[in-house]
C-alpha cells in the first residue's frame, strides 16, 4: 500500500525540508559552540595538561578577552569570560559577525574540520558520545544561509524571551498549587493592563503624574474671594 502524501506535496513553495529553519540559540550558540566546543575544551585541557596548567590556559584565555579593545556594538568582558557564568547573549556576541560570500566557504572549511578532528574527544573520554542532533544540524547551515539570509536575523532567543514572560515569570508569582489556572488568569490580567495602558496612553492619561496633575488643577482653578 503507497504511503499517503501530504495535501502540501504538489505545492511550489511548500517544502518542509526547506522551510526548516536554523535555531542558532539552541543548535548553534549554547549547542554546538557553548556546550560543546568551550565544554569539551575546557575538559580536554584537564585531560592533557592537568588542573594547574589547565586553569593557567585558561587564565590566558580570559586574558585575551579582558584586553580586546572596545567596539561600538561590541560587548567587552573587562574580566575575563567566566565560562560558567555565561548568558547566552554572552555567548552570541563572542560570535558576532557578518556574513558574506567568503563566509560560506569558511563555515563550510570550520565544518569539515570540526567533523575530522572531533573524534579525538571520543578517543580520550571525553564525552561519552556527540549529540548528533545538533551536530547534524550545522551541515544545512550554509544552504540554510544561502535560502533564508544570514542566520542572525533569527534566532530562538526571540521566543525563549516571551516564554519567560508567559511561562516562567506566572509560574514564580503562582503558589505552585494546580499553578496553570494562576498562570492564565495572571497572564489576562497582564494581557488588561497592556490594553488599558495603550487606551490611557492614547488619551494623554499619563504624560504626567498624579501629583503634577493635582498641582496643575489647583493652579487652574478660580479663586474666591471673602468679604
Amino acid at each position: 500500500m503507497p504511503l499517503p502524501k501530504p495535501f502540501t506535496n504538489d505545492f511550489p513553495h511548500a517544502d518542509i525540508h526547506q522551510l526548516i529553519a536554523p535555531d542558532i540559540l539552541h543548535q548553534i550558540i549554547k549547542g554546538c559552540f557553548k556546550d560543546h566546543l568551550v565544554v569539551w575544551m575546557e575538559k580536554y585541557l584537564h585531560c592533557i595538561h592537568g588542573k594547574r596548567k589547565a586553569e593557567q590556559i585558561m587564565d590566558d584565555i580570559d586574558h585575551h578577552l579582558a584586553v580586546t579593545a572596545p567596539f561600538t556594538g561590541l560587548q567587552h568582558f573587562p574580566q575575563g569570560c567566566g565560562f560558567k557564568q555565561w548568558t547566552g547573549d554572552d555567548f552570541k556576541v563572542l560570535m558576532k559577525n557578518v556574513i558574506m560570500e567568503d563566509t560560506i566557504l569558511q563555515i563550510e572549511d570550520a565544518l569539515r574540520r570540526f567533523h575530522h578532528y572531533r573524534p579525538i574527544f571520543l578517543k580520550l573520554s571525553i564525552v561519552p558520545t556527540f549529540s548528533l542532533p545538533h551536530q547534524h544540524a550545522i551541515k544545512h547551515y550554509p544552504d540554510l544561509i544561502c535560502l533564508f539570509g544570514a542566520p542572525n536575523s533569527l534566532c530562538s532567543s526571540m521566543t525563549e524571551n516571551k516564554h519567560i514572560k508567559a511561562v516562567k515569570q506566572p509560574w514564580r508569582w503562582s503558589n505552585r498549587y494546580n499553578a496553570l489556572r494562576q498562570m492564565l488568569v495572571t497572564n489576562q490580567r497582564l494581557d488588561k493592563l497592556a490594553a488599558l495602558h495603550v487606551d490611557f496612553t492614547k488619551h494623554g492619561m499619563l504624560n504626567s503624574t498624579c501629583l503634577s496633575d493635582a498641582s496643575s488643577m489647583k493652579d487652574n482653578a478660580p479663586q474666591s474671594f471673602s468679604h
